[in-house]
């Protein structure tokens, strides 16, 4: 079967996923400002910011979409089309968890246990550096395509996924530490509200999570 020329000289979309990368920080940078208003039970706040999350988390959709139209059926890439679409997919999860974040916090007012704040905090810390590690990854891809996936931007790539991985890890134990403390406090919490607590944090430590999976996609695209 013969491939149109054209289609052969379409440009890769990888560079583009820098620019859903971006806009998908743009829809995370509202999490710590709603863990802030759930800290100060400011309950309108969290109604504000969780609609401002959903708002840039369709915007993020809307560029999602503009990378996955641009690839072709047929076209010869430097890496394996589905790892593309999987590492598109992965940045766009970053995005709805951060939405899901909002919708969450807005379904009923949660009390943040005394002993819980200063945690939170510092969990949903590490999850933004896990995310901002991801982000500079991300902004390297113009960079490695130029340098075929190898010389000193291949070496760049796997320092940032290594300390993408070293974040995740430590938003881990901080999101361990933190259900704990809920636990601890049980008697003090509703068995709804104990329940609401474990899907906020498990939603945000997921923000990182699939931010470590973004790094794992880049390390497949170095190793090939």
């Amino acid at each position: 079967m013969r491939i149109p020329l054209a289609h052969l000289l379409v440009k890769s979309p990888l560079p583009r996923i820098a620019d859903q990368m971006r806009a998908v920080s743009a829809c995370v940078d509202r999490v710590p400002e709603l863990v802030q208003a759930l800290v100060d039970g400011d309950q309108a706040a969290i109604e504000r910011l969780a609609r401002d999350a959903s708002n840039l988390e369709g915007e993020a959709d809307r560029v999602k979409n503009e990378v996955r139209g641009a690839m072709p059926v047929r076209l010869y890439l430097p890496v394996d089309r589905r790892d593309v679409l999987r590492l598109i997919a992965q940045v766009d999860a970053i995005a709805d968890c951060a939405e899901d974040v909002g919708v969450l916090l807005t379904l009923r007012p949660l009390e943040v246990p005394d002993d819980c704040e200063t945690l939170l905090v510092l969990f949903v810390e590490r999850v933004m550096a896990t995310v901002e590690t991801a982000t500079r990854l991300v902004e390297t891809t113009d960079t490695l395509i130029k340098s075929g996936f190898g010389g000193r931007a291949a070496d760049q790539v796997r320092a940032l996924i290594d300390e993408v991985g070293r974040r995740e890890h430590e938003a881990d134990k901080l999101q361990d530490q933190c259900a704990k403390v809920i636990f601890k406090a049980e008697q003090e919490l509703s068995p709804v509200a104990v329940f609401m607590w474990m899907k906020l944090l498990n939603k945000l430590g997921d923000i990182a999570n699939h931010a470590e999976n973004v790094g794992d996609q880049y390390r497949l695209f170095i190793a090939g």
